[in-house]
């Protein structure tokens, strides 16, 4: 029962994946893409959903629990080489996103760098109550995949305007004239 939400999430990555795997027309290029952002998320499903063997004591932040499940209410309490490392966990994420949807507004880039994080941090949360997978729920979770989703679309961007927008655009599921 404890792998049922990491089963529950590569189904459904596979399911919305099928479509994009098997459309036709796809260049070289975007196929990388295509089949690079499903291996990307098939690693962070792992890491971000497999039920956590031995569950040491974190001693820097100050956990509340809800029913036996930890949390963390309290933002940017203790930054550590974990947090840096949540912000490199996502920044592909940003980079696949823009590579999807490379003309989105400043709100909506901001609102879809929230999402991830949100629905990690809500998952770990229920499917520790329910399951007991040993998550830890954590505001700076939010916080760090945020940043990384963020940085990630404002690098490729950013990209477009240096001698790289050739390859931004052969990677890009967006046709040119659609840009």
């Amino acid at each position: 029962m404890r792998w049922l939400t990491l089963a529950t999430t590569y189904l459904i990555l596979f399911i919305v994946y099928f479509r994009l795997l098997l459309k036709p027309g796809r260049t070289p290029w975007q196929r990388v893409t295509v089949y690079t952002s499903l291996g990307y998320l098939i690693v962070v499903a792992w890491l971000v959903f497999a039920p956590v063997g031995l569950q040491l004591p974190d001693s820097f932040k100050q956990l509340s629990y809800f029913h036996g499940v930890p949390y963390n209410l309290h933002p940017l309490v203790h930054v550590d080489l974990e947090f840096l490392a949540n912000i490199a966990l996502t920044i592909p994420l940003g980079v696949y996103l823009y590579l999807f949807k490379p003309r989105l507004a400043g709100w909506q880039v901001v609102l879809l760098a929230l999402v991830p994080g949100c629905l990690i941090e809500s998952v770990q949360f229920c499917s520790d109550l329910l399951v007991h997978t040993a998550r830890v729920a954590d505001i700076d979770d939010i916080i760090t995949n945020t940043s990384g989703v963020l940085g990630g679309y404002l690098a490729v961007w950013l990209a477009e305007f240096t001698p790289l927008t050739g390859l931004v655009k052969h990677f890009s599921l967006v046709p040119a004239n659609n840009n």
